[in-house]
């Protein structure tokens, strides 16, 4: 019989040098072919539950590069203590489209530390020097966080300053299958929820107005069954992310050209 051991809280990639080259989907219970899965986009093939994505695959999502095959996540044993500790969180440049981005990615399985703290602090320095977009991306079903409010507040002041050129700052949010989003990180101006493409068969509370609606604020209380932690802008299929990327930072961004 196959071993299934492998089932977690939600799904996940799995190392090729782990037991088998099968996944469990915590969703439907079905079990799939990791190469279905990479062709597929991590999508479930059954359900259209979503895995969870490595940095470098998501990455990979988000500029628009479909190839997953050549992509393993390192086991524990097989990094050094120095890489170990940032392989859960990314700061870097990069082009969607023709438009440079400063990216800050943490990977949903991550605990909340302030070494991830001083990494999207890089990305933001990076996005004011450099005069260009934001995007953060990060569970909106953390673990738990190591970081009290006081540790997290000079990221919000630094935020300002990037509202204050102005340019734009995205949040998208990953594992969004909960009925209460949550993030112990600051949202920006713009907040993508990804989400699977029968997101309108979902049972969820109604989202929490966009704060840039206050009209919608007025809403008759009754009218709000529950409300989530946190506001969002749109939820979009993981298949449709670089699209949406590409037409939001379009409209706010100056392509880069070469002299």
């Amino acid at each position: 019989m196959m071993d299934l051991k492998m089932e977690t809280a939600r799904n996940v990639e799995i190392a090729e040098e782990n037991i088998s080259l099968w996944y469990k989907c915590t969703h439907c219970g079905e079990v799939s072919f990791r190469g279905e899965l990479e062709r597929n986009g991590f999508i479930c093939p059954k359900c259209k539950g979503l895995f969870a994505l490595s940095i470098e695959n998501r990455i990979k999502l988000l500029i628009g590069d479909n190839s997953h095959s050549d992509i393993t996540e390192p086991l524990p044993d097989e990094t050094d203590s120095e890489s170990a500790i940032t392989i859960d969180v990314v700061s870097v440049e990069e082009n969607i489209d023709v438009y440079p981005v400063s990216l800050f990615i943490l990977h949903p399985d991550s605990s909340l530390q302030h070494r991830h703290l001083t990494v999207f602090a890089e990305a933001i320095t990076c996005a004011l020097e450099k005069s260009i977009p934001l995007i953060s991306v990060f569970t909106a079903s953390p673990v738990e966080t190591q970081c009290s409010f006081s540790e997290i507040l000079p990221l919000h002041l630094q935020l300002e300053q990037l509202a204050q050129v102005p340019l734009p700052h995205l949040t998208i949010l990953t594992e969004t299958d909960v009925d209460q989003l949550a993030s112990h990180l600051p949202l920006g101006e713009i907040v993508i929820a990804e989400c699977t493409l029968h997101i309108e068969n979902m049972s969820r509370p109604n989202p929490q107005p966009a704060l840039h609606a206050p009209e919608e604020q007025l809403l008759p209380e009754k009218n709000r069954e529950l409300t989530p932690d946190i506001s969002i802008d749109c939820y979009t299929p993981r298949s449709e992310l670089h699209t949406v990327l590409v037409r939001l930072i379009k409209f706010f961004a100056i392509p880069r050209t070469d002299d």
